[in-house]
């Protein structure tokens, strides 16, 4: 790199020499300046081939606001804890840390390319006498220097755009972030309910069980019953009893981890009262279309990197081109034989002549990260599409099974009341109406895991939306009717 002074101008006192031709290098680099480079856009990047259901819907960019899934649920007390995992959250506050860190680099960005100013004093000693007039040279001086490297062929525009785009990065970073504790709130929350819903289960089903050793124990002690039915009964007891304290722990596991994920130590104790289990609503859930995929915080962020890739490729091939710089000096200094002020300045162009290939290896290495990227990026989508519809499968399957439950349940509930009608009366045997109370109570069990299960993968399908219930395409069957309408 060689580095050439085009023209200078030095004023000292009264002696100065000014050329009105120097200002062709002010225009020269206004007018290189206008050589932008240019780099990726979003309608560079293509998306990788999807079905035709999940193809784009209108083009549009998606919207980077996830919306307010949680309120399919229709529970106060989740709204809640989502409202306080959001602002106490760790993990949230960390991506919000980095992305005002990344947030005030891109403001200064491209100051390297603005006019600087600074102010420098030296002194230096000397044996000898002698007085320089030479401002940049004598013993003692206090200068004001300004400096100002021309942005040819728009790195600083370029530089600005990689610096934003690590901001957009970072705020999609925070987003992910979000959408993944509320997600694993709302299913420990899910898992909470349901667990106290097993518990109390559990009673039942214990009151059921001591209910069937009694009347175990009394047919063996009236022959009608071998020693091993009846201890087989108390061995079902008992492990009710274990069971029982399993649930508990699991209970307490949960409360815990929902307060972790809300940024504290301490439980909530209105966590501890059992409410409704809370129920996933009959949204209106299809095939997801592109533009839904888009909105993902992952697939932003990949695609925000391509675009990074694409102007660091453009930073780097501005680099192989003649650098401009504008420098002056306004000095004041001693001694001297004529005046102690002095003023100096011009251009200077670095021009590359000779690294042995280095600014085109770079550029060559830019150029593979940039379709590195775009390979990430499509990967990406095709990961997305792959969870989304692997989500939509598990919420349909888990919305037959949950009305599967719901009316076997129906059917045992009648079956033990009939059993209890006839036991009342008299005309059935006692063990009759504990069986089909077991068998109610397994029902009732199968229709809580069955909620559950379905709540959870509404979770699911939100996060693998990107947040997003409302995904829709045509030609797509959601709800039972309509699939058993379409002969599917």
């Amino acid at each position: 790199m060689n580095k050439v002074h085009l023209d200078w101008c030095d004023l000292s006192g009264s002696n100065c020499y000014v050329v009105l031709k120097r200002y062709r290098w002010v225009f020269m680099a206004l007018l290189l300046s206008s050589c932008y480079q240019g780099g990726s856009t979003f309608s560079d990047i293509a998306l990788p081939e999807l079905p035709p259901q999940f193809s784009l819907m209108g083009g549009q960019r998606p919207n980077s606001k996830s919306e307010a899934w949680w309120l399919a649920f229709n529970d106060r007390q989740l709204n809640a804890i989502v409202a306080r995992v959001q602002r106490g959250n760790l993990t949230v506050t960390q991506a919000r840390e980095r992305l005002a860190a990344a947030a005030a680099i891109a403001h200064s960005a491209s100051s390297g390319f603005l006019p600087n100013v600074g102010l420098s004093g030296s002194a230096t000693a000397s044996s000898s006498n002698t007085r320089v007039d030479d401002i940049s040279r004598r013993p003692v001086q206090l200068n004001l220097e300004t400096g100002w490297e021309i942005a040819l062929f728009g790195q600083d525009k370029l530089a600005q755009k990689s610096a934003d785009l690590d901001g957009r990065m970072a705020a999609e970073d925070v987003n992910a972030a979000k959408l993944s504790v509320i997600a694993e709130a709302a299913t420990s929350y899910i898992r909470l309910r349901a667990l106290q819903h097993q518990r109390q289960n559990a009673d039942l089903l214990s009151s059921a069980k001591a209910k069937a050793r009694d009347i175990a124990t009394v047919r063996f002690r009236s022959g009608l019953a071998t020693m091993l039915e009846a201890q087989s009964a108390t061995d079902v007891s008992a492990a009710m009893a274990q069971q029982k304290r399993v649930l508990d722990n699991a209970i307490a596991d949960e409360i815990q981890r929902i307060a972790v994920l809300q940024g504290v130590a301490e439980d909530d104790a209105a966590l501890s009262v059992i409410k409704p289990q809370p129920v996933a609503d009959k949204v209106l859930v299809k095939a997801v279309p592109a533009d839904v995929l888009r909105q993902r915080p992952d697939v932003r962020r990949a695609e925000f990197a391509v675009l990074k890739a694409g102007a660091e490729v453009g930073i780097a091939t501005s680099d192989l081109y003649p650098k401009l710089h504008l420098s002056g000096m306004i000095g004041i200094g001693s001694p001297v034989s004529g005046s102690i002020f002095g003023i100096m300045g011009g251009p200077s162009l670095q021009m590359p002549l000779f690294d042995y290939g280095k600014r085109l290896d770079v550029v060559e290495a830019k150029k593979a990260q940039l379709r590195e990227a775009v390979a990430a990026y499509r990967q990406t989508v095709l990961v997305a599409h792959g969870e989304a519809s692997s989500a939509l499968r598990a919420l349909l399957t888990a919305r037959l099974e949950t009305a599967r439950a719901r009316s076997a349940y129906s059917t045992a509930e009648k079956g033990s009341a009939e059993a209890q009608l006839l036991s009342r009366e008299g005309l059935s045997d006692p063990s009759i109406l504990v069986a089909r109370q077991l068998a109610a109570l397994e029902t009732r069990r199968q229709l809580t895991d069955a909620t559950k299960d379905e709540a959870e993968a509404l979770i699911v399908f939100a996060k693998a939306t990107g947040g997003s219930l409302s995904a829709e395409a045509q030609d797509i069957a959601t709800s039972p009717d309509k699939r058993r309408k379409n002969g599917s």
